[in-house]
């Protein structure tokens, strides 16, 4: 199936069906077709596919293991014997890992041709993390931006108690940018010319939006600077952001496959408003999203219900 970027103009409203893309409450027969390849299955929930500097495939799975993704299988690389959702590689290919089961953030470093994992970050001013979920690292900003919203149904609309982070990796300075405020905050991404940083409070239904202030505001001396960029409705919720090489936001909508038989990703402008929308048949508890940075045509997918690892192609 194509996603054309088509600009829409007047009111931001949802795409009407076309030949292309019927709307997801009408899927057609010729549309419950796989328009994706699946690259492997898991044992266990799949999180976070994610390339390291070297353009190597790897992919975290909830039962506490790190896979590296080859051609035709999976290839343990190390395990936090905890529960990984996320993991992100710096320029000098060590990797920070957020582990709900240890509510921490965890480093994994090469020591003496040993690697170890120590926690790196598990309290805000004295109070333990409930569990982080995504993470994004940015170069620009020199920061490591993460979401803790604990295990899922800990944080919810009747107990909007997960909170968005960052870490001054300059200073090694943990620092809020929303604290025990938010319903289940999960995927978040950062623009082209990382200066916003986009977050999924799925429960909420909704995306926000954080403008990354280096100075802070001239009256409040604030840095970050957060309100609601996209609500949505329908789905239980997005769960994972992507944006590609031409600055436009994919959203994963989530939905529980016992009353969904299908995937959804919402295309985004910065406007916020809806350019297109992608239905992946039999998918639809998306986990991750992430863009190649090898083939930056690719869209890699990872999946709850089957789980699976699964390709994207854009045309």
């Amino acid at each position: 199936m194509s996603t054309k970027k088509t600009k829409k103009k007047g009111k931001d409203k949802k795409k009407v069906a076309t030949e292309e893309t019927p709307p997801p409450d009408e899927v057609t027969a010729e549309e419950d077709k796989p328009n994706y390849l699946i690259i492997a299955h898991t044992d266990s929930t799949p999180f976070c596919p994610i390339e390291d500097i070297d353009g190597n495939l790897f992919v975290v799975v909830i039962n506490g293991d790190i896979y590296q993704v080859l051609e035709d299988k999976l290839e343990h690389a190390f395990s936090t014997n905890g529960q990984p959702t996320s993991i992100v590689f710096d320029q000098q290919g060590s990797s920070f890992i957020a582990d709900t089961a240890h509510q921490a953030i965890l480093s994994q470093t090469m020591n003496e041709h040993r690697m170890e994992t120590s926690p790196v970050i598990k309290d805000y001013e004295g109070n333990a993390l409930k569990g982080p979920h995504s993470m994004i690292l940015s170069e620009k900003q020199n920061a490591l931006f993460f979401t803790d919203s604990g295990p899922f149904g800990e944080s919810s609309l009747e107990n909007p108690c997960g909170s968005i982070f960052a870490i001054d990796l300059s200073e090694s300075i943990l620092k809020k940018i929303q604290y025990n405020s938010l319903a289940a905050p999960t995927g978040l991404c950062v623009n082209l010319a990382e200066d916003v940083l986009y977050v999924s409070e799925t429960c909420e239904n909704r995306l926000l939006k954080v403008v990354l202030n280096d100075t802070g505001s001239i009256e409040k001396g604030e840095q970050y600077h957060t309100s609601v960029f996209k609500q949505f409705s329908g789905r239980f919720g997005p769960t994972a952001i992507a944006v590609n090489h031409d600055g436009f936001i994919y959203v994963a909508r989530f939905e529980f496959a016992t009353i969904c038989d299908y995937g959804l990703i919402s295309i985004l402008n910065e406007k916020g408003e809806i350019e297109d929308e992608i239905i992946l048949p039999k998918l639809p508890e998306i986990t991750g999203l992430y863009f190649s940075k090898e083939k930056e045509n690719i869209l890699y997918i990872t999946e709850s219900s089957n789980n699976v690892i699964a390709s994207y192609s854009l045309e």
